[in-house]
Order: C-alpha cells, then structure tokens, then sequence
C-alpha cells in the first residue's frame, strides 16, 4: 500500500507550503485518496491565498 504525504493541517500556513505538498502529492500515483487529499489541499491553498489573488501566480 502506498504511503502517501499528509496533506496540510493547522501546521501548514503559507500558500508555499501548500503548493510543496500539492508538488509531493502529484509525485504519487492517481489513486481515490490522492483524489481526496488534492481536493482537501485545494481548499487550504484557496483559504491561505489573499483575497487580491497575488499568490495566483505562484500555484502549484
């Protein structure tokens, strides 16, 4: 079974750090829970993202 990385939590704050484990995640093959933790992951860089969209250009 593989292992996969743990998609961010309280300890993942920046819009950077997000994008490394979105970076980490994509190394993974496709899978139902990659699916799950993209969409989680999505959500936390869309939340940590500023509302004047300035980290747009830095997405993973």
């Amino acid at each position: 079974m593989p292992t996969y990385p743990l998609y961010c939590g309280r300890a993942c704050t920046s819009a950077d750090d997000i994008n490394e484990a979105i970076r980490n995640l994509m190394s993974q093959p496709a899978s139902p829970e990659r699916s799950e933790q993209w969409a989680r992951l999505l959500e936390q860089w869309a939340d940590a993202c500023p509302t004047d969209g300035s980290c747009w250009a830095t997405a993973a």
